[in-house]
């Protein structure tokens, strides 16, 4: 078959624990997309798969790539199986310390025996100096060629990376920069990641734990991208490789290897990016993304069609204060593994069956039945359809499995596969519970989109537990954070502690800030190719009540730094903390923390696709006896293709929509339409 080769064409790569979705989308705004078994060994073989079946898939040639956009969970992964590089760290001497102490925090507050999470640097590897700056920059204790000499001591501790943070090394970075040039003359080749440029903000510990995770991922992360880029080049791509960010920009390869703590949540902002892009098309400013994938669902909130940020992210419970999408995940997935505790009570997750062996009905050696083992004994997925038939369903060792644990718990084989259905939605129910009410909002005032693989099928029972009233299921759900990846622009984010009293501002050096961290982000986007018409800033300030220990994060107000400036902002604070935290006190002094400066760099935007009329009433592939909670009982139930409903199509539950990636069920007394933006709106029927 002949490649068409006169087309540009961008992919978007989501690797997953279960899944490599890779989605191809055409300069009309086409779409091709497969999705093939992760490989977890190697992450890469997988994405070459997905690649060379969607370029196949769509005719298309690699040199016709324009460029690839890639979410990883490689950073994320290393930290949470402890598998990041040998690491030395380099501080402030009577410091060396303060990666055990951490906070006062503790992790159970009445356990007196609760261990705390052991650091990434062990203390023998933990080096300190003489030397001081004060907080507000200047030279207290100066760091002579002796101390600096010190660092020679990594020379036999076979260190891979080093981390260096100085107390105060964020108000004057100087010593950490002699530090650094002594580290390159003596181990060149070796990355080091220095406080002053990873993070330079105020909190000596937060600051300290992020630069470590820096160095402690970023061997391996660079290896992983530079792997990458050779094998695509090795199968004729040349398109430039960009690599998804925290905080849902993107950013290219290259720079990215040097921006380690940047990716640590890489894997979980392209779903929120796909919730954003539903927004714009279906014109819901207030939306919850629930993203169910083969080993874990991430759930976030957007309000006024923007994306909620956080700066106070953790990760294997370590901190990290590194700009990302505001994300709840709990361990609740398609693989999630089902389990009776010692006091007999029925348990989902957090433990997935991943993609390797699977769940038992993959029939690949698995021994858990799980999640999706339930799903295909109570009929909701098609034994000969999962993946579009490529990945055939065995109900034979699922029913095994799950007869087997219904007997401990003295109940039939359905009421148990149905138990865990109702298990793992109460998981994610408090998951979505978390950002919507804890923070201030009514989720029947938000309208929820439902997407990975397993999202449509659990989506409208948790709608309809928390009073949300419509149920958004994109077009393609199973590679919808693939597609949240071809939706985003190229960010540069950069913060700056300040720690000013609202009452006795400095307007000038607030703004002299703000345009030094504007100049230093514009100059990495040009240095990836922006034109200067498609680069936009956003200024943002970090504010608390004097005494607090946490700070908001709020859009600055626009035009000139002045005393009117001053109270939009301390109005618009006053007004966000009463709706956090239900109280505020303007009479109370404000102070300003942090400037943080966010630079984007504008993609072509990302078309919708148009769905036509078919002029014809949908009718049923097939019947199926799948099993309904508001009926208690099986019932033979209508099974729809997705792909044959055209504008206006509507289905009155009971009933199944199947497609390549995903299965949505509509209940009874529910509807789902086919919108022209190819989404499916799923409603009850009045």
């Amino acid at each position: 078959m002949s490649k068409q080769g006169s087309r540009p064409v961008r992919i978007g790569i989501d690797v997953g624990g279960t899944f490599t979705d890779v989605l191809l989308v055409d300069h009309q705004g086409q779409r091709w997309h497969v999705k093939v078994p992760s490989t977890p060994s190697d992450s890469s073989q997988g994405v070459l798969r997905g690649l060379q079946e969607v370029l196949d898939l769509a005719e298309t040639a690699p040199n016709q790539i324009s460029y690839i956009l890639h979410g990883t969970t490689v950073a994320t992964n290393a930290v949470l199986q402890r598998q990041g590089a040998r690491i030395s760290l380099i501080t402030t001497k009577g410091f060396e310390n303060l990666l055990e102490i951490g906070r006062q925090q503790r992790p159970s507050l009445y356990d007196i025996s609760v261990d705390r999470i052991p650091p990434l640097v062990p203390r023998e590897r933990c080096i300190g100096v003489i030397e001081r700056i004060t907080s507000d920059g200047r030279l207290h204790t100066k760091l002579t060629k002796k101390e600096a000499a010190k660092v020679a001591r990594i020379s036999g501790e076979n260190v891979e990376a080093v981390a260096v943070c100085l107390l105060f090394g964020y108000s004057n970075p100087s010593h950490e920069k002699q530090l650094y040039r002594h580290l390159e003359s003596l181990y060149p080749g070796i990355p080091v990641s220095l406080s002053s440029e990873v993070l330079p903000e105020y909190r000596e510990y937060e600051r300290m734990s992020t630069t470590v995770l820096e160095a402690y991922v970023t061997p391996l992360l660079s290896t992983y991208l530079q792997n990458l880029e050779d094998a695509l080049k090795s199968a004729n791509v040349t398109a430039p490789l960009l690599v998804m960010q925290s905080h849902g920009g993107i950013l290219q390869s290259s720079l990215a290897r040097q921006q380690a703590a940047r990716l640590l949540f890489s894997g979980l902002a392209g779903g929120t990016l796909g919730g954003r892009y539903t927004s714009q098309v279906t014109n819901e400013d207030n939306l919850i993304t629930f993203d169910m994938g083969g080993t874990s669902t991430d759930v976030a909130l957007i309000t006024k069609g923007e994306i909620r940020e956080t700066t106070e992210g953790h990760i294997g419970g370590l901190p990290c204060r590194a700009p990302m999408v505001d994300v709840e995940t709990v361990g609740a997935g398609g693989g999630s593994i089902a389990w009776i505790d010692d006091g007999g009570i029925l348990r989902v997750g957090p433990h997935s069956a991943g993609a390797d062996p699977g769940p038992c009905c993959y029939n690949k050696g698995g021994r858990e039945a799980t999640v999706t083992d339930a799903n295909l004994i109570l009929g909701r997925l098609n034994p000969h359809y999962f993946l579009g038939g490529k990945l055939p369903l065995h109900p034979q060792p699922a029913r095994e499995q799950l007869l087997r644990l219904s007997r401990q718990l003295r109940l039939s084989m359905e009421e148990f596969a149905f138990g865990i259905i109702r298990v793992v939605n109460a998981n994610m129910e408090r998951a979505i519970r978390l950002v919507s009410i804890q923070r201030g909002y009514d989720p029947r005032d938000f309208a929820l989109v439902a997407f990975g693989g397993a999202g449509p099928m659990h989506a409208w029972a948790l709608a309809k537990e928390l009073g949300i009233p419509r149920v958004i299921v994109p077009l393609a759900p199973g590679l919808h954070s693939a597609l949240g990846l071809l939706a985003t622009n190229l960010r540069c984010d950069r913060s700056r502690t300040v720690l000013i009293p609202a009452s006795t501002p400095d307007f000038s050096e607030l703004t002299t800030t703000y345009q030094n961290l504007e100049s230093a982000t514009k100059q990495l986007l040009r240095a990836q190719g922006v034109k200067e018409k498609d680069i936009h800033t956003r200024r943002l300030v970090d504010l608390r009540y004097r005494g607090q220990a946490y700070e908001f994060t709020l859009d600055a107000p626009k035009g000139r730094i002045n005393q009117n400036w001053l109270n939009r902002l301390l109005e618009s604070f006053h007004t966000r903390h009463k709706r956090r935290y239900g109280y505020s006190t303007p009479y109370d002094e404000v102070t300003i923390v942090n400037l943080r400066i966010t630079t984007i760099g504008s993609m072509p935007a990302l078309l919708p696709p148009n769905i036509s009329e078919t002029g014809m009433r949908p009718v049923p592939k097939e019947q199926r006896r799948v099993y309904f909670e508001e009926l208690q009982e099986f019932v033979e139930t209508p099974i729809f293709e997705r792909s044959s409903l055209g504008l206006g199509s509507e289905i009155q539950g009971p009933a199944i929509i199947e497609q390549l990636d995903s299965t949505t069920i509509v209940h009874p007394n529910t509807k789902a339409v086919m919108r022209k933006d190819g989404n499916l709106l799923l409603e009850e029927i009045r």
